[in-house]
């Protein structure tokens, strides 16, 4: 494949490397901000950017953006790794997928998919006499809280619980809900609250844990990333899978 990256940060820089590895060439980078000695071609404007089979992104959401928002022009497949600003991405990648497929993962790592499947699997089970915590860990120049994938997580559990009490007698309405500060207010913990903890610090790639605890009873699952490495392995992979599809959304689960 022909590869544009998009940001060319520590990120970008292990892409290159693996993808080069893997037989793949570096067509180009997307830039929005002067990058010093540049080894490629790089574009600050979408119209340019031509003869790629793929886009690959872990910039910044200010910077894939106008990739997003040009895809009626270059038509390039976009796999995005970015996770700040969600929701104002998700709107442009759904509709940048009306003309180039685009994939989306909160992590790129195939592991962190499993530990979804597992925790939709499990929360319907646990969900009565377990409350649920999820403690997130990442290096110190990370800059949103809680991380996208915690927040995944987050999702998977409401999702598969909401699921499971739409075929029972269950008519509350009620859902999990995240709790970020337990400084603000002195109560005690409701059982339909979900703790979510970040911890920044050194050189850490990311941990995420999900907690089930009960009466004498604690049930962990923990994911640790052990290099930044497979996050770029597994945007790669899912760039070789969408380069020659059809537009559309596209996510681990639909490749």
């Amino acid at each position: 494949m022909k590869i544009i990256l998009s940001g060319y940060g520590t990120m970008s820089k292990i892409v290159e490397a693996l993808a080069i590895e893997k037989g793949h060439e570096i067509a180009g980078i997307f830039s929005l901000q002067e990058i010093e000695n540049p080894p490629y071609p790089v574009y600050n404007r979408v119209e340019n950017i031509h003869s790629a089979d793929v886009i690959i992104d872990f910039s910044h959401p200010d910077n894939v953006a106008p990739l997003l928002e040009g895809a009626s022009v270059h038509k390039t497949p976009i796999v995005v790794a970015t996770t700040g600003a969600r929701e104002r991405l998700q709107d442009l990648m759904d509709e940048a997928s009306k003309s180039c497929p685009v994939f989306f993962s909160a992590n790129m790592s195939y592991g962190v998919h499993v530990l979804t499947k597992a925790l939709e699997f499990l929360t319907p089970l646990l969900s009565d006499g377990f409350d649920i915590e999820i403690i997130e860990k990442h290096h110190n120049k990370k800059i949103d809280a809680p991380s996208g994938t915690a927040v995944k997580l987050l999702e998977a559990i409401q999702n598969s619980y909401t699921a499971s009490k739409k075929d029972s007698s269950d008519t509350t309405g009620e859902t999990y809900s995240p709790i970020y500060d337990r400084s603000t207010g002195e109560h005690k913990r409701d059982k339909m609250e979900i703790g979510m903890s970040a911890v920044r610090g050194g050189t850490i790639v990311g941990e995420h844990e999900v907690l089930f605890a009960g009466t004498d009873e604690v049930i962990e699952i923990t994911h640790r990333a052990q290099s930044k490495k497979l996050f770029a392995d597994g945007a790669i992979k899912a760039a070789e899978s969408i380069s020659n599809k059809k537009p559309g959304f596209y996510t681990f689960d639909t490749i």
